[in-house]
């Protein structure tokens, strides 16, 4: 029996990052006879401080954002094959939502792209490889995503 079955790729939606990553998954796929999902999650606007008097455009905002990652999602999954079943976008903190969606599929491993922020940049953006790693029931697969 393989390693893996049910393989989770974490996705920013960045053509770029997403192609590094979504690579790496398929290649375990291929060896490994598993299935691929991808997720992609919409952080909520809040997170982003709003301006004084936006409060009325939040819902309509965070409605907008998320029906733009589902059509990307959807493009994406079909580039690569991914049925729609199979394709999750979610709002709310990221790593909550990437460990639920991984428990909910029933991911053995979760491959995520990570820009290895460090230092004050860590801080005031976060890392989320570094959160799910630390917290997630399966294997976690960080790639590299070199800038330069």
């Amino acid at each position: 029996m393989s390693k893996y079955q049910n393989i989770l790729v974490a996705l920013d939606l960045k053509p770029e990052d997403d192609d590094v990553v979504s690579e790496q998954a398929f290649r375990i796929a291929e060896t490994s006879g598993a299935t691929v999902s991808f997720v992609h999650v919409v952080e909520p606007i809040f997170n982003y401080g709003l301006p004084p008097g936006a409060d009325n455009k939040y819902d309509q905002w965070e409605s907008e954002l998320e029906e733009g990652a589902k059509m990307q999602m959807s493009k994406l999954g079909e580039k690569c094959s991914i049925p729609t079943f199979r394709q999750y976008v979610r709002v709310g903190q990221v790593k909550r939502e990437l460990l639920q969606t991984a428990e909910r599929v029933r991911a053995d491993l979760i491959v995520v792209g990570t820009h290895c922020r460090h230092g004050l940049t860590s801080l005031f953006f976060g890392n989320t490889a570094d959160d799910v790693v630390n917290d997630a029931k399966c294997d976690v697969l960080a790639i590299h995503i070199n800038k330069g």
